[in-house]
């Protein structure tokens, strides 16, 4: 079925009433000429995956079946690897850690493979400020780096308008550098809440002054409701 729609939800049933049975025939779904097949090997053993049942199987479970599939021809498959490992992440972050250096020191991957597994495996670490996560894409944690204070364009806002705001980086050696921001508002019982998101990846150069800047809408959605305050 998987070759005409996702079917990743069914197959949670059959590994929370057989389990051993079912993970032996995901180890054989890793080596299917399908690609979509062999993402299913992973996306349907993910520990948090969104809108379907628990499994109680461990966390790390499934990490021999990622180990066949992280340097997989098909973004597809990779991308589905990368959102299992961060599952794993909101548990077990230093596993996740220990399976990427071995993943990166196997050369199976392309430098742009292992960055993209790696960010997308450690998004929430990234946004946490987890130093560990930072290192391993290469970003020092004392990388000699100065920020101007930031500009905002205006200080009142109103639902629906625009945060545009700037600032500019500067480093004494050539760093590369993954900028994030946090936006702390008021949520709507009064309290003060922050949302991290990404802003910029580069490479600083020397002296050389990197001109930071977003025009960040700042608008209700149906998972984010804008209120009256600082």
């Amino acid at each position: 079925m998987t070759g005409y729609f996702s079917a990743e939800l069914p197959v949670r049933h059959f590994l929370a009433d057989f389990p051993d049975e079912t993970m032996k025939a995901v180890g054989a779904w890793t080596r299917d000429e399908d690609f979509r097949v062999r993402r299913l090997a992973s996306e349907a053993t993910r520990p948090l995956l969104p809108w379907a049942p628990r499994i109680q199987l461990p966390a790390d479970a499934a990490l021999p079946v990622l180990d066949q599939l992280y340097d997989d021809a098909h973004l597809y498959v990779r991308t589905s690897v990368a959102n299992h490992l961060s599952d794993i992440a909101a548990s077990q972050p230093d596993l996740v850690l220990t399976t990427l250096q071995r993943w990166k020191q196997s050369g199976r991957l392309a430098d742009e493979h292992f960055a993209f597994i790696a960010r997308s495996s450690l998004r929430n670490r990234l946004k946490e400020g987890w130093p560990p996560a930072y290192a391993i894409l290469g970003h020092a944690h004392d990388a000699p780096i100065t920020l101007t204070p930031l500009v905002l364009e205006r200080t009142e806002l109103r639902d629906g308008d625009t945060l545009n705001f700037s600032a500019a980086l500067t480093a004494t050696t050539t760093a590369p550098v993954h900028v994030m921001i946090v936006i702390a508002t008021t949520g709507q019982n009064g309290q003060p809440r922050e949302k991290v998101s990404f802003l910029h990846r580069a490479t600083a150069e020397a002296g050389q002054e990197l001109r930071l800047a977003e025009a960040h809408p700042l608008r209700s959605t149906a998972r984010w409701k804008v209120s009256p305050g600082s």
